[in-house]
């Protein structure tokens, strides 16, 4: 039997439509699945799960509609489908995000939607100890007010740490602002010694199709800066501080992204002490900045990182250059040229993850550097086994002619464990931590069990000194973590550490706290430009 050409040409053209027609497959429907916090089909449903159930308000429908990318009758794209999946996952409003697709036939498919929301309202009694110092007070925060995904949070905290006492804070964040692209957050936070007022309302770059970003954040700070000294001692700098950003950003292409912003910022400073003395670099000064970044990453869904539950690794890189200007708004500001630069990129081999990124800025009057700055910061994981991870974190920071007043602290809080809140202070610091996370399967209802064994070392120096003539600390240790399950973010963790002082041959305090010391991964997310080595730790 013979086959006329003309006859394969047609058997092909009709593979070819059919191939194509598959290719451009529709969305016939799209079915929305939302789960409580407890359902009777899972393991940990018990016979007061109906009571809670019903003192947890069901994520609103809107909220995940509002996230899908994709609607009726579009043709299937698994990109828009999978980037669904991850946003909706980190509204950090549900436990579990599944979306599957099914077809019905060769030129429709159903799309089915299923969330399980978390438990949102948390109401806590607060205790912290490390460092010879002790917080103990109250919390409570709503993630999911009244199901609409308004972020609230209410704290009273009494801390020994400098003799601080009571501090409140108050936050309110709308990620969809009336359901806008709009978000929303604002905060306020008072002590005896400091308070903090910040307000910031932007339209974010909420999917990788985004192609316009804008808004302002606004900062009112008051009170006092601790300055400390070598053996612990501090000295306190009255100071009010007003600072107002404002920028605009637009982005081309969906992979490999690139961005361009223009951002202008405002800075207003009255420190009580002379400028000689205690100025921080930028006081009193206006800046200008464009800046060229790009970003370009893709997504594994893992878990036993950080926490149990499902997290988007990250693998790819993002790379920013800066230009800018500053300019005096009041005496004692800075006319001078800025240029600053990151670039940072991640790998996955099999189960070895890393993570590396270096930052380099400086200013200059006619052909003189000021305010050089150089950082590099690196992260990764080695996976053992499914439930054993070597995890590790390292960052090195070093300014060179920095005419201003710097902090940088090494104590408790800043990942040297074991050692008095604040005990070391410096222009330069360095602080590297090795942990060994175990992950095992052990469930205690809806809690998670498990530990850590550890090791971290660090130095801070000033400008001043060789960086082989500072003293290094290191402590060992191992600890606790429990996470539970029906929740999810930093507070579902718990972490309890025992620190061996090596300074001191002895175990320091017990660390009782939440979430991890560190992630063994982050983000390629765009940033608005900023003048890189400006941290100063207060506190």
């Amino acid at each position: 039997m013979k086959i006329s050409l003309k006859t394969v040409i047609k058997l092909l053209t009709l593979l070819i439509m059919i191939s194509n027609a598959k290719a451009l497959q529709r969305i016939n429907d799209i079915y929305i699945d939302r789960l409580n916090v407890f359902d009777s089909t899972q393991s940990d449903w018990f016979f007061a799960a109906p009571l809670a159930n019903s003192l947890h308000a069901l994520t609103k429908k809107y909220l995940i509609e509002d996230e899908l990318l994709f609607s009726k009758d579009d043709v299937v794209d698994y990109d828009l489908i999978y980037e669904s999946e991850r946003n909706l996952r980190s509204t950090n409003l549900f436990t579990k995000v599944n979306i599957e697709v099914d077809s019905v036939s060769e030129y429709y498919c159903d799309i089915y939607v299923t969330t399980q929301d978390r438990w949102s309202t948390s109401p806590s009694v607060l205790f912290g100890t490390g460092g010879n110092a002790t917080s103990w007070g109250g919390k409570i925060e709503e993630y999911n007010f009244l199901g609409t995904g308004t972020g609230i949070d209410v704290e009273a905290l009494h801390r020994s740490e400098n003799n601080i006492g009571w501090q409140g804070r108050f936050e309110i964040i709308q990620r969809r602002l009336f359901r806008s692209e709009y978000t929303f957050d604002g905060s306020l936070q008072a002590n005896r010694f400091r308070t903090e007022q910040d307000l910031s309302v932007y339209k974010p770059f909420r999917t990788i199709a985004t192609e316009w970003s804008y808004g302002f954040n606004g900062e009112n700070h008051f009170g006092n800066d601790f300055k400390y000294f070598g053996n612990a001692s501090s000295e306190l700098i009255e100071f009010h501080s007003r600072n107002l950003m404002a920028w605009l950003a637009h982005s081309w292409q969906r992979k490999d992204r690139v961005f361009a912003t223009l951002a202008v910022e405002l800075n207003d400073v009255n420190r009580q002490k002379p400028d000689s003395l205690f100025r921080q670099a930028y006081d009193n000064t206006g800046r200008i900045y464009l800046a060229f970044s790009s970003v370009g990453e893709d997504f594994i869904k893992t878990s036993k990182l950080n926490q149990w539950q499902d997290e988007d690794l990250p693998i790819g890189g993002w790379g920013t250059a800066i230009l800018g200007k500053t300019f005096a708004l009041r005496p004692g500001g800075l006319n001078l040229y800025y240029l600053g630069g990151q670039g940072e990129k991640s790998y996955l081999y099999k189960d070895m993850y890393l993570f590396g990124q270096v930052t380099g800025a400086s200013c200059f009057s006619r052909d003189l550097g000021r305010f050089t700055y150089e950082e590099f910061f690196g992260l990764g994981f080695y996976r053992i086994t499914e439930s054993i991870l070597l995890a590790g974190r390292f960052r090195q920071q070093s300014v060179w002619n920095w005419d201003a007043m710097r902090q940088l602290v090494l104590d408790n809080d800043f990942g040297l464990r074991g050692y008095e809140l604040n005990s070391f202070s410096g222009d330069n610091r360095i602080i590297a931590n090795l942990e060994l996370r175990l992950f095992p399967d052990i469930n205690i209802w809806f809690l998670k069990t498990g530990g850590t064994a550890f090791w971290d070392a660090g130095t801070v120096w000033d400008q001043t000194i060789e960086l082989g003539k500072t003293r290094w600390h290191n402590s060992l240790g191992f600890g606790l973590r429990f996470q539970v399950m029906k929740t999810t973010g930093p507070t579902s963790l718990f972490r309890i550490d025992f620190a061996y002082n090596c300074d001191e041959k002895k175990f320091g305090s017990i660390i009782f706290t939440t979430d991890q010391l560190f992630s063994v991964f982050q983000k390629h997310d765009y940033r608005l430009p900023e003048m890189f080595g400006s941290e100063f730790d207060y506190e």
